[in-house]
């Protein structure tokens, strides 16, 4: 944890290895704006009630258009973000072996972590305060002097947060079953593509994940959205590029093996095909407007 608050220049650090939770209001105007795709070796969760033009590219394409959010995040996610100042809310980081669930009754029970679930659910206004006591309880409990029963107390807590996320999960995910059966599908292969795109780039690969046909899940994806399948794979990829060059400092080089380019030619013919623009003149483009 501490290595990742290092890299992003955050002036927060944790004594302890398995635990901490902070507040984006702990970011500076001298910590990064921009992330590349990274894994972490911990689970997160994460309550935003104000965006800004914040990004988190980790579900649906990307979470930039709603006032709270709540967001789970597992060490096997492909995690990206652009940060804006005025982003508000909390960070928990945690390993599960601060919990005494068993792993595997964890990925059973906490199903908010898994790839192939979502990993983003909206907080309606009406809910907004009892999430943010959800949180500050926690933050003041951790916060507090240490006492012979802390890491157990916070063991609990941490187990009663998870719970009513859980809770909050299943109403989303009702709502989402309730869809026509192609659009809770797209739903679905959109969440893959968001968690794969790095390393899975044709219909096939995700088709198998869905335990469905090509053919079945190209049909149902024209069907409920207009755009065929790959359009979305495509369409994330470009996201994360333009994301690398408008706020990273890469050289094209870079970004393109980040992306997982064959080579720099191949990511610029691929930019360049999308955007009628080449990634360097896109670049300058962008980072005048700053």
């Amino acid at each position: 944890m501490n290595d990742l608050y290092g890299h992003i220049n955050v002036p927060v650090r944790t004594a302890n290895p398995n635990l901490h939770i902070y507040r984006f209001s702990d970011f500076t105007k001298d910590s990064i704006e921009l992330i590349q795709p990274h894994t972490k070796e911990f689970h997160q969760v994460s309550f935003i009630q104000r965006f800004g033009n914040s990004e988190l590219n980790i579900n649906d394409q990307r979470v930039n258009d709603l006032k709270s959010v709540l967001y789970f995040v597992s060490p096997n996610h492909i995690y990206s973000w652009v940060r804006d100042q005025n982003i508000d809310g909390y960070i928990l980081n945690f390993k599960q072996d601060n919990l005494s669930v068993k792993p595997k009754d964890f990925k059973k029970q906490f199903l908010f972590f898994e790839l192939d679930r979502f990993n983003a659910i909206p907080i309606e206004e009406e809910e907004k305060q009892s999430v943010i006591a959800i949180f500050e309880e926690f933050y003041s409990e951790y916060h507090q002097p240490r006492n012979s029963f802390s890491e157990e107390i916070l063991g609990h807590c941490l187990q009663v947060l998870l719970y009513k996320c859980l809770d909050l999960y299943k109403k989303r995910e009702r709502t989402v079953d309730e869809l026509p059966k192609n659009q809770g599908l797209f739903m679905k292969y959109q969440n893959l593509v968001n968690n794969y795109y790095l390393s899975k780039r044709s219909i096939k690969e995700y088709a198998k994940l869905l335990n469905i046909t090509p053919n079945h899940l190209s049909d149902a994806i024209k069907s409920s959205t207009g755009k065929n399948a790959l359009h979305y794979i495509n369409q994330r990829l470009l996201l994360e590029a333009k994301n690398q060059l408008k706020y990273g400092h890469e050289d094209m080089k870079q970004i393109a093996y980040t992306l997982n380019f064959a080579s720099p030619s191949h990511f610029g013919k691929f930019f360049k095909k999308h955007t009628l623009k080449t990634p360097a003149t896109y670049r300058k483009e962008k980072q005048s407007e700053n």
